[in-house]
Parts: structure tokens; C-alpha cells; sequence
């Protein structure tokens, strides 16, 4: 049987620049170099052409994991800016602060820039189902993240933006089998949003309770090749349940 793919010759310049992004973005992954895996998952993305599965992915590991490191490198800097000033070390702290003040910028950019392939490029292109529930959990995501860091008016707006943005994933993924999971991280990601942003635990739970209820009459129609993400994202669930009814119960 011979390969349906085209002969170097024959490729087209686009599907060449596609590959070559591909590779690239893979080669940064192995080298832990995600602020180059998520320029060169950029790259691919503004070419156009609609995303598989797997670049989705790697998009979004490409810039999940080039906001890891920077979200808790601002999280230790407020530990040790709030630890110099209750030891009396004022320079010190100015220091935590304005470090921290840096790294924000770093991961507002970060953001800025994903929110605007989704509402550029990838969100219109979306095909109903799978693809568009994806693109709004992202959307939610990465306002959320912006939501962590600011105050005032700018939370107010990603706060709202991001409820909006999952509000809206939870409905695609009703094209969805209960526990596909896109639609399961989904809810994960809505039901700590309301959490942790929110402070609307009530509401997390009720979110992540009727994924719990729904998905257990359908677990025996898991497909062999995503069982493993389902269940991991069901316990997920079913832990942050626990802890957040037993928080409300204290």
C-alpha cells in the first residue's frame, strides 16, 4: 500500500512551514523550552488552517507550561515580600515586590497573547463540538489567570470574561459524550474557577457534582484510548468535592 503523502516536491510552501513549526515546537517540549514551543505553536496557528488534535494540545502545553513557572514564581515572591516586611527588612521587600511586578508583566503578556490567537484566529475557525468546547475552556483558562493577578476594574472584566467564556464551553459540550475529556476538564476548570476567583464554593460544587452524577452512568462507555484522562479528571472531581463540601461543613 503506498503513502497518500505528497513527495517533498510536491508539498505545498504552507504545508512545509506547518511541518517545520511542528518539529520545532516539539524539539523546544523535549528541551523544556516552552517560551519557544508556544512561539512556534503561534506560528502554526496564525497560518490559518484549522488545529488536530494533537497541535491543540500542544498549544496548550506549550503556554500552560510557560505560565507554570511564572505564576509560582509570583506566589513565592508575595511569600517573601510579606516575610521581609513582618521582619522588618524594607528594602528587601520592595525588592520581592518589584520582582513580582516583572514576572506579572511576563505572564499578562503571556496571556494577552493567547487571547488573541483564540479570539483571532482559532474561536472563529472552530468547528461546532470537540474544537470550539476546547477554544472556550483555553479562553476561560487564561482570562482566569489574568483574573489571579489583577485588582479592581481589570478583575472585575477577566473575572467576567471568564465566567462568560466556560458558561458558554458548558453548553458546546453538550455536543459531547458525558465524559469526553475536553467536557470533563472543562467543568474541572469552570468548578475551581468559581473556587478559587469566585469565592463561590457553593456554586463549584454544584458544577462539579452534576459532572460527577452525570458521567457515572455513562463510565462503562469510556473508549479504551482516553479511559486514563477521564478517570484522572473524575477523581479530580470527585477529591475537589470533598474538600470544598467539608470546608463549607467546618
Amino acid at each position: 500500500f503506498g503513502s497518500s503523502r505528497s513527495p517533498p516536491s510536491e508539498r505545498s510552501h504552507g504545508e512545509c512551514d506547518r511541518m517545520v513549526s511542528l518539529e520545532l515546537a516539539r524539539v523546544a517540549e523535549r528541551a523544556e523550552r516552552y517560551d519557544d514551543m508556544a512561539d512556534y505553536m503561534q506560528a502554526r496557528v496564525t497560518e490559518g488552517h484549522p488545529l488536530d488534535t494533537e497541535e491543540r494540545d500542544m498549544l496548550s502545553a506549550a503556554f500552560k507550561n510557560a505560565l507554570t513557572e511564572r505564576r509560582m514564581a509570583v506566589r513565592i515572591a508575595v511569600q517573601v515580600h510579606a516575610q521581609e516586611l513582618e521582619e522588618g527588612r524594607v528594602e528587601q521587600a520592595n525588592l520581592a515586590d518589584g520582582y513580582k511586578t516583572r514576572v506579572e508583566n511576563e505572564l499578562q503578556s503571556i496571556c494577552k497573547k493567547v487571547l488573541q490567537l483564540l479570539e483571532t484566529v482559532l474561536l472563529p475557525n472552530a468547528e461546532p463540538g470537540e474544537a470550539k468546547t476546547f477554544y472556550l475552556k483555553m479562553q476561560g483558562d487564561y482570562c482566569r489567570y489574568m483574573a489571579e493577578f489583577t485588582f479592581a476594574e481589570t478583575f472585575q472584566r477577566y473575572s467576567a470574561e471568564a465566567q462568560s467564556a466556560y458558561a458558554s464551553g458548558m453548553a458546546e459540550a453538550e455536543l459531547l459524550h458525558q465524559v469526553h475529556p475536553v467536557r470533563l476538564g472543562l467543568a474541572l476548570n469552570f468548578s475551581v474557577f468559581q473556587h478559587e476567583v469566585l469565592r463561590n464554593t457553593t456554586q463549584a460544587i454544584e458544577i462539579a457534582t452534576s459532572t460527577l452524577e452525570s458521567a457515572s452512568r455513562h463510565l462503562d462507555e469510556v473508549p479504551e484510548e482516553t479511559r486514563s484522562d477521564a478517570y484522572l479528571t473524575l477523581q479530580l472531581l470527585q477529591d475537589n468535592t470533598q474538600l470544598w463540601t467539608s470546608g463549607l461543613d467546618a
